[in-house]
């Protein structure tokens, strides 16, 4: 695979996404813009050319946030980051039904809403999820009213290598081993990025979180699904971490970093991630106390070990949130935070895209991701 290299290419790129994440911050000037990134003005208004040619960036006659007029009694020109220039769409796609969110440039979110499945009958397992994947973005994408498409993102529970656009094990539709990629660049003009649905919500809170040095944290998704669609033998109930360290998702070294299983499941026993059994949180309240003790127990021991500065908890834990706290050490609980975990994957897939797209590779990075970024940005500026 070729290298991306510290040429003169790479650099022209590396500057204008330099000056694209500053613009994300708010608008500024060219003269602003070259003091934050120490840039030669004459590399700025280069940069600034190209991206306005592009509609990536646009002007304005306004007052800088500073409030000061400039001298002669004129307005500066300011410059913004063009939050219209594209959509990225963004799905969870759950065993049951889905969940869709659509975000312009700058990762606000524009349409968030449930999506519920067509009726996919006599398929395969591989045949159907396709099917499905067409289906939902062919129906979100009228909601990006006309916009061009910079990517789509899917949240998956189950292990899943978003650089090789493959599923190697996601039972809610019942994947094991199946590459993608062939599929999607045939059906789709735009790319389309898999990952773990933990994964995602990480991604949204560590794009949100850029600024803040939100460096150490974890989110712990819980899911529960309907009898229904469980395959038998498999508890109705999935665990899934996302794990930052030093600002960074950490994906292990075969990309199965997060998979839960709890400290009280005895080893021989498989389907389940957690030793209470139980259907239905609703009708049993001491089965469902036995359940949230054991997911206290397990987040109190993961927080020990990791130290994380913030414990992000979504899915089912939110419905029952007073009793998860009576369950937590002081400790724990004042670092925990509860989410939207519906919001949080379908926003983190998009997320996704956008964080590719606004990513500087190392120099030598060979990853497929340093080259998805690579096209994304130079489709949009050259």
């Amino acid at each position: 695979m070729r290298k991306v290299v510290g040429n003169s290419q790479y650099q022209k790129l590396a500057n204008a996404l330099l000056v694209l994440r500053l613009l994300r911050k708010g608008s500024t000037t060219r003269a602003a813009i070259a003091r934050e990134l120490g840039l030669q003005p004459s590399t700025v208004t280069y940069n600034i050319n190209r991206l306005l040619e592009a509609g990536l960036v646009r002007e304005s006659l306004q007052e800088p946030e500073t409030g000061k007029t400039t001298t002669l009694g004129r307005r500066a020109v300011m410059l913004e980051l063009n939050s219209d220039i594209f959509r990225v769409i963004g799905l969870e796609l759950l065993a049951d039904c889905g969940w869709a969110s659509v975000l312009d440039a700058k990762g606000s979110v524009l349409y968030s809403q449930k999506v519920e499945y067509p009726t996919l009958e006599g398929f395969e397992p591989r045949e159907r999820f396709e099917h499905l994947v067409k289906d939902v973005v062919d129906r979100v994408f009228s909601f990006c009213d006309g916009f061009p498409i910079l990517g789509v993102g899917i949240a998956l529970p189950g292990i899943v290598e978003s650089n090789a656009q493959a599923v190697r094990d996601c039972w809610t539709h019942a994947l094991k081993g199946q590459d993608f990629s062939s599929f999607f660049q045939k059906t789709f003009s735009f790319p389309i990025i898999m990952e773990n649905d933990a994964n995602c919500c990480v991604q949204r809170y560590l794009f949100e979180g850029a600024e803040e040095r939100r460096d150490n944290f974890l989110y712990l998704l819980a899911r529960r699904y309907p009898r229904t669609h469980v395959p038998e033998g498999v508890s109705p109930f999935g665990i899934g971490l996302g794990l930052v360290f030093g600002g960074t998702l950490y994906r292990g070294s075969e990309s199965r970093a997060g998979e839960f299983v709890s400290a009280m499941m005895n080893p021989s026993v498989q389907g389940r991630q957690l030793a209470t059994a139980m259907d239905d949180l609703e009708t049993d309240g001491a089965m469902r106390h036995a359940l949230l003790s054991e997911l206290a127990a397990n987040i109190r021991s993961i927080a020990s070990v990791l130290d994380p500065q913030t414990i992000y908890l979504g899915g089912f834990l939110t419905d029952y949130f007073a009793e998860v706290q009576t369950l937590l050490s002081d400790d724990v609980r004042d670092k925990v935070v509860y989410a939207n975990a519906h919001n949080d994957a379908s926003e983190g897939a998009a997320v996704n895209v956008l964080s590719l797209f606004y990513r500087i590779p190392q120099v030598g990075d060979t990853s497929s991701g340093a080259w998805r970024w690579s096209s994304l940005l130079q489709s949009a500026i050259e």
